[in-house]
């Protein structure tokens, strides 16, 4: 029973059980309670596990998947901040709020399952009216800086989110609306552009 368990976490990168149950859709504690009497509900998890090989779901047999390339669900965690050191973000002690999932294996947006990507939630209106307070910010990690483009900026204990606009040997990373103070980047720190801007997700009021 823990090992199934165990290979849902290994094949949707999940790392508590509290993860499992979200991904399954169900309680903490109703998860909890199935473990106890040993009997998980089988009917659902191969339901949200649909792209994996029944076998090796249940007894570790066989591929992990049915079909190379098949439909994944591919978790996004989402950060209520980012912990800074050495201006590079500091994935493993930052806090989370959760994870979405979003299929990406059929390039979703242009982008690739190879295509790294967080959630961040913007802690302030400094790029409003694009991006607001409490919006959650779709960043690819894998992008290089770009010219009039929004990245998620490092700086000495912090993250936020600017737009970039190249100057001679510099980058300046800018508020939109004028209410943050500009962040000044060298050539040689370019490390701390942590990644692009994609989507926004906005709760709608």
């Amino acid at each position: 029973m823990n090992e199934i368990l165990e290979r849902i976490k290994e094949a949707y990168h999940l790392e508590t059980d509290a993860e499992v149950a979200d991904f399954l859709d169900i309680k903490p504690s109703t998860l909890s309670m199935q473990k106890n009497r040993g009997r998980l509900d089988l009917e659902r998890i191969i339901e949200r596990c649909s792209d994996l090989n029944k076998n090796w779901l249940l007894d570790g047999e066989g591929r992990k998947r049915t079909v190379d390339g098949a439909y994944t669900q591919t978790p996004i965690p989402i950060y209520t901040s980012l912990d800074i050191k050495d201006l590079k973000p500091d994935f493993k002690n930052s806090p989370k709020a959760g994870d979405i999932y979003t299929d990406i294996s059929n390039g979703l947006g242009g982008l690739s399952e190879r295509d790294n990507l967080i959630g961040y939630v913007n802690s302030g209106n400094e790029m409003a009216p694009i991006i607001k307070e409490n919006d959650i910010a779709v960043i690819n990690l894998g992008e290089e800086p770009v010219h009039d483009e929004i990245f998620l900026i490092a700086s000495s204990h912090e993250a936020s989110l600017r737009r970039l606009q190249k100057e001679q040997n510099k980058l300046i990373a800018e508020s939109q609306n004028g209410k943050g103070t500009p962040i000044d980047i060298d050539v040689n720190e370019l490390h701390r552009c942590i990644g692009k801007l994609l989507w926004v997700i906005r709760r709608v009021q």
